[in-house]
């Protein structure tokens, strides 16, 4: 036999056994004492035995009653505690917010973000991934994370939609004896003829320093490439020569005996938040690409 109760049966019959009253389980639960004894009547007949004994001055379980009861205090607990789930996913307080983005943002652009949405929205968990330009773009159009943070270019997917993050200016980065190192500035044209540490093609700066040397007809000696910044910075601080990267690796670049220095004519790295355009962000992954744009504008 299935025996048909909906939840608002339930939570009478848990309301009335917990507080063994009627009237107090009725304000508790916000309807009139004459509904809620109906609806305790029709738990009754629709399991076909007597869950309360009522006095006029107590209202007392029966053995199957306080059976029905414990049961019906579990179900509507389970329900509750999806209820709250479900809502702390549509307000944004609660769920996942997956990112993946470059070193330079990881360690500078994207902590004190972190920090401050933790505190906002602490139920949410933060899956956070490093990993360079052709990796992070290629997971967020596969879906394994919800936004992506990388250096706008032309070949990103048509299926990506861009959001303007930051503006991401080129400095030389040059050891603290080379000739340069007391400039106030520097040019492209002045990076021809000096042996040059650059970055694979695998990085987001690689294209951009090339094309822009390329423009200002500068034809520097390159004699290493690296992947990753500590790896050029560590070359550059050995005397190897100099490179160009965007003002925010520099901290990454922690060696003492390297300095930075403008470069003229400006030339800067565009970073977006980038994620698919054919399915509305979740809510916790809003919020957060509205307060990595707020961040961005402070």
């Amino acid at each position: 036999m299935v025996i048909n109760l909906s939840l608002h049966h339930l939570r009478a019959i848990e309301a009335v056994q917990r507080t063994e009253s009627f009237t107090r389980a009725a304000e508790e639960i916000e309807v009139s004492q004459p509904a809620l004894s109906r609806t305790v009547a029709e738990a009754e007949r629709r399991i076909g035995t007597q869950l309360f004994e009522r006095t006029t001055r107590k209202v007392t379980a029966t053995v199957t009653g306080t059976e029905v009861a414990l049961y019906a205090a579990h179900a509507v607990r389970s329900f509750d505690s999806a209820l709250e789930r479900i809502s702390g996913f549509v307000t944004g307080s609660s769920g996942q917010v997956r990112i993946a983005c470059l070193p330079s943002l990881a360690a500078t652009g994207l902590p004190e973000v972190v920090h401050a949405f933790r505190r906002e929205f602490p139920e949410v968990e933060l899956v956070i991934r490093d990993a360079a330009q052709d990796q992070v773009v290629p997971m967020v159009t596969e879906g394994t994370v919800d936004i992506g943070l990388v250096a706008f270019t032309d070949s990103l997917p048509a299926d990506l939609a861009v959001t303007p993050f930051l503006s991401d200016p080129f400095v030389a980065i040059v050891p603290r004896g080379h000739r340069l190192a007391a400039r106030a500035s520097v040019r492209w044209e002045e990076f021809h003829g000096e042996e040059f540490v650059g970055f694979n093609s695998v990085t987001s700066i690689a294209p951009m320093v090339r094309r822009t040397l390329l423009k200002a007809a500068a034809e520097p000696h390159e004699v290493q490439t690296a992947d990753t910044i500590p790896a050029v910075g560590g070359m550059v601080a050995a005397g190897m020569g100099i490179t160009a990267v965007p003002r925010l690796v520099v901290p990454l670049m922690n060696f003492s005996d390297l300095v930075s220095i403008p470069i003229m004519p400006t030339i800067e790295r565009k970073l977006v938040i980038a994620y698919l355009s054919d399915a509305p962000l979740p809510r916790p992954v809003f919020n957060f690409k509205q307060r990595l744009i707020e961040s961005a504008a402070e």
